[in-house]
């Protein structure tokens, strides 16, 4: 997943640093003096996850869960691995909650009531299951909107970018005919 994240991070910086400082008028009107403000905190943004993500990855037991099976399958898979992340944060407080009503269970269970603590602990154990279906669902859904989100945003910026600074010789010869013809 890391190898991933990293190949679309070398990406977006290649695309801005094909950025040139001199516009033309247009695009000066359009941008305004934000632009390389704008510029510069993205590729500040880029250069700290770059350096926050290789310093988990060099982690001796990321380096390690990164070695297994399941780490390279993960790897290759990032929205199952966003998936997976994002139910096993979700399902802490029902599992947490649940042990703690285990747990009184059993307090009040070693009073007396064993026929109730067996109800109630089936009724709990089931009320359980359909909250982590609920919450898987939705960590699934909230995965597929973030790369949803993560695919159409770096889309439309690299093609934002790459439209802006072609050079006239870079562009098909369809176009420079166009505009020759515009110029006669």
């Amino acid at each position: 997943m890391y190898a991933l994240f990293h190949q679309s991070l070398d990406y977006r910086s290649r695309s801005f640093a094909g950025i040139s400082p001199q516009r033309s008028a247009p695009c000066e009107r359009m941008a305004g003096s934000e632009e390389p403000s704008v510029t510069r905190l993205l590729m500040q943004t880029h250069h700290r996850l770059h350096s926050g993500l290789g310093r988990l990855t060099h982690d001796a037991r990321v380096a390690e869960l990164l070695d297994t099976w399941l780490g390279q399958y993960l790897s290759s898979h990032p929205f199952l691995a966003l998936t997976l992340m994002l139910f096993l944060v979700m399902s802490t407080v029902p599992i947490g909650l649940f042990l703690m009503f285990a747990a009184a269970t059993i307090l009040a269970a070693s009073v007396g009531a064993v026929i109730l603590e067996g109800v109630v602990l089936c009724l709990g154990g089931a009320t359980l299951l359909c909250v982590l279906c609920c919450l898987a669902i939705a960590a699934f859904m909230v995965s597929a909107f973030l790369t949803a989100v993560y695919i159409t945003g770096s889309t439309v910026l690299h093609l934002y970018y790459t439209h802006r600074f072609l050079r006239k010789e870079e562009l098909p010869a369809s176009l420079n005919t166009e505009e020759v013809k515009k110029t006669q």
